[in-house]
């Protein structure tokens, strides 16, 4: 045998040559009787030889079975030399004294000699000079064996180390076997021992990354086998588990599942033994699921669990990894609840009503026995809280509000806000429409009681408000989701036009209003492009009938619906926003008509125009205004500004600043509160208000001698006059309100007693006539 020197530095632990011959030493020993081989015989199993087979394990499997020459396995024998050529392994045929014959491609390959600087050489000149004897003598000993008939034994296995041309050293095993006695020639087999090693410290340097790797991951990593026992575990499995990896080694995979999720999914883990990654989802498997995981100490857990492809290694491997995903659920669940739930209330929002509404038309055989219900729900009063005692008032206002809501309602009942002070609920089963009306009749009682809210100084104000609400029937009143949603809405809007504060069913007809309305809408646009509307005017006289100016009135002719009420048209503007653009255009129309009429002896006219709600809001109003004035080139001091009373309190302190700015800049502009009587004006807000005129509402002098309205008329005429404003009466149309107002003292009158509404030129040639007395 050869020194063991150059084989002190090789890893024998790691040496797998190493151990598998002293395994087949072990073997051979058993097969041996009183010092002598036993031949293998029937008992022995032997395998097919297969192109590409390694000759030299081959060659070792002689040695432990105890052939006695290479012509016993006839097999091996015949395809010797087709096998040395195709062989992974060193080959090299040679004389008993060494010289060299041939040799296989690997040879040459591996140590960098071109065949014909071999041939004829001797193989001991390659070898490093201090094996040299010792593989002679194994030559010389293999033929005298082979002669005696005697096999090969395990101490006959060389180990030397071979040169290269590129001056490296080549560590080789190898055997030595007779293949022509009578041409004396052997064949050396020898197993590239450096290749070996190469791999195996690629090997142990993977393991030594996978201990590395797997001890860093924050993830437990666990690999079973294939009777579900834990082969492996890393040390993550102490913070997601409770177990030390010692500690389940060998255990059931199951210790670390409650007992009937493990049973639910035992046949699905086996599963991922025989299906590789590529093939999973096409049988329905995941690669990562979700299963509840048991700690040991804390109980169950959420787990997220991942298979890699299993693998044959000391038997079938299968590598997971799980990761407690706890928190992630606790984060799903907050994000779920903010994705499906109103910050503000705490109420489901839009997608949230959705998904409930969509589960109910999902499942009709709730309506075998009944019916449901959806409710619109608006707050009325809401938008004057909001601007009057500030923004955290009106948030408060919906926060009790939804509380009130849930109150009223059944536990499988659902209440939604879908922004601003819009509302909804989801009756989920009633047995007739009077269900319905019950509940709105309590939502009605819970929301007319009196609010507490804090206003902006801290002091607590009783607030009312109303609510009206539009009921559709599921699923009578639409078969789908959105037309039971349109149902509900047209009856809140019903609901509104009928007054307010009170509730409203869907109703057929409603499809004919609200068709009709959109109609208005298409013309009210169509109509503002090709400036199809028109202005007229109002005369405002004074108490001889002589006309003082005149108030523009906006008029609409439709081609398609003919003459437009204002109070039918004006509305629909003003919920969709085309009152600015439609009223700017008024404004202009008014002062450009105003600055062509002539004096009235030698006083310019007034031209008094309204402002809506909606331009009233504008942060752009001041300049507006300004711009008009300047492209008109109207006298400041010829216009009136009229504004509802209901307009200015809906927010007095910002109405105040806007008409003050106005006055700023326009002194001789006149302001003037329309509707005087309908809204909350209180007396130290008028006093305040930058006002010139108060208008008394028609309302009061169309009613002048019924009840106490004389009485109403009279304090609003007395409260004017007491803080210096000057008193319009508008809708005079009989002699005894036009004797009444004259004698309060009013500044002018307006109505059809006097003139009716007129064009632009009727209201010149009435000029011309330079004073009016009434009939």
């Amino acid at each position: 045998m050869a020194p063991a020197d150059p084989l002190q530095s090789f890893d024998l632990k790691l040496t797998t040559l190493e151990q598998r011959i002293s395994a087949l030493a072990d073997d051979l020993a058993q097969h041996q009787k009183n010092g002598r081989p036993v031949v293998a015989g029937a008992a022995v199993r032997r395998r097919p030889v297969l192109t590409g087979d390694s000759l030299f394990e081959i060659l070792l499997e002689h040695v432990v079975q105890g052939y006695h020459e290479l012509a016993d396995d006839e097999r091996l024998a015949q395809r010797f030399d087709e096998l040395s050529e195709q062989t992974i392994d060193l080959v090299c045929f040679v004389t008993s004294s060494g010289e060299i014959r041939s040799t296989n491609s690997a040879f040459i390959e591996r140590l960098g000699y071109q065949p014909q600087q071999l041939i004829g050489t001797s193989l001991l000149d390659l070898i490093e000079a201090r094996y040299r004897s010792s593989v002679l003598s194994q030559l010389q000993r293999v033929v005298h064996e082979y002669r005696q008939r005697e096999p090969t034994r395990p101490d006959d296995i060389l180990l030397y180390q071979l040169g290269s041309t590129a001056d490296n050293r080549v560590s080789v095993v190898a055997l030595v076997t007779v293949v022509d006695d009578s041409a004396d020639v052997l064949a050396v087999v020898m197993r590239d021992l450096t290749t070996d090693r190469r791999l195996l410290e690629e090997l142990r340097e993977s393991r030594d990354n996978y201990d590395a790797l797997s001890e860093t991951i924050t993830e437990a990593i666990l690999r079973i086998n294939e009777d579900l026992e834990i082969v492996f575990a890393n040390s993550a499995v102490k913070t997601t588990f409770g177990f030390e990896p010692e500690e389940l080694r060998g255990q059931r995979f199951s210790v670390l599942f409650p007992e009937t999720v493990y049973q639910r999914s035992e046949a699905d883990f086996r599963k991922y033994f025989v299906v590789d990654d590529q093939d999973r989802r096409k049988l329905g498997l995941r690669n990562t699921i979700e299963i509840l995981g048991r700690h040991k100490n804390r109980g169950v857990a959420p787990m997220e669990m991942s298979f890699g492809n299993s693998k044959d290694y000391r038997g079938r491997t299968l590598t997971c990894i799980i990761r407690d995903i706890t928190q992630r659920k606790n984060a799903e669940r907050r994000l779920r609840h903010l994705a499906y739930h109103d910050q503000l209330t705490g109420l489901g929002n839009r997608d949230l009503f959705e998904v409930d509404i969509r589960r109910l038309f999902d499942n009709p055989a709730l309506f075998e026995n009944g019916f449901a219900a959806l409710m619109f729900l608006d707050l009325d009063g809401f938008k004057q809280v909001n601007d009057t005692i500030g923004h955290d008032a009106g948030d408060e206002l919906l926060v009790q509000t939804a509380s009130r809501l849930r109150k009223t309602l059944r536990d499988n009942d659902s209440v939604f806000r879908f922004g601003g002070d819009e509302f909804v609920v989801l009756l989920n089963f009633i047995r007739e429409r009077r269900g319905a009306s019950v509940v709105a009749n309590n939502i009605l009682g819970e929301i007319r009681r009196p609010f507490q809210l804090s206003g902006t100084n801290q002091s607590v104000t009783s607030v009312s408000v109303g609510v009206s609400i539009g009921i559709a029937i599921v699923p009578d009143d639409g078969n789908s989701i959105a037309a039971v949603t349109k149902a509900a809405d047209l009856a809140m809007y019903s609901a509104k036009e009928s007054g307010k504060n009170r509730f409203a069913f869907y109703e057929r007809s409603l499809d004919r209003r609200a068709h009709d309305r959109w109609q208005l809408e298409q013309g009210i646009r169509t109509s503002l492009e090709k400036q199809e509307f028109r202005m007229h005017y109002q005369p405002l006289v004074d108490a001889t009938g002589a006309i003082l100016g005149a108030e523009g009135l906006l008029r609409w002719t439709s081609p398609s619906h003919g003459e437009v009420p204002p109070n039918r048209f004006i509305p629909i503007a003003e919920e969709t926003g085309m009152i600015v653009p439609l009223g700017s255009w008024a404004i202009e129309t008014a002062f450009r008509d105003a600055s062509r009429w002539p004096s009235r002896d030698g006083t310019p006219l007034f031209m008094a125009v309204n402002l809506s709600a909606k331009q009233f809001e504008r942060p752009d109003l001041l300049d507006s205004i300004t711009g008009v004035i300047n492209r008109t080139t109207i006298d400041p001091a010829r216009i009136i500004l009229e504004v509802t009373e209901t307009c200015v309190m809906s927010a007095p302190e910002k109405s105040i600043a806007t008409l003050q700015a106005i006055k700023r800049r326009y002194p001789g502009l006149s302001i003037a509160i329309d509707d005087f009587g309908t809204g909350y004006s209180s007396l130290s807000y008028l006093t305040r208000l930058p006002a010139d005129i108060i208008k008394i509402d028609i309302s009061f002098v169309s009613n002048l001698f019924v009840l106490n309205n004389e009485k109403i008329v009279r304090a609003i005429i007395n409260l004017g006059h007491s803080v210096g404003l000057r008193i319009v009466a508008e809708g005079v149309e009989t002699a005894e309100q036009r004797d009444y107002f004259v004698d309060k003292g009013c500044f002018a009158y307006q109505g059809f007693h006097f003139h009716q509404t007129l064009t632009a030129d009727e209201i010149a040639a009435l000029i011309d006539q330079f004073v009016l007395t009434a009939d």
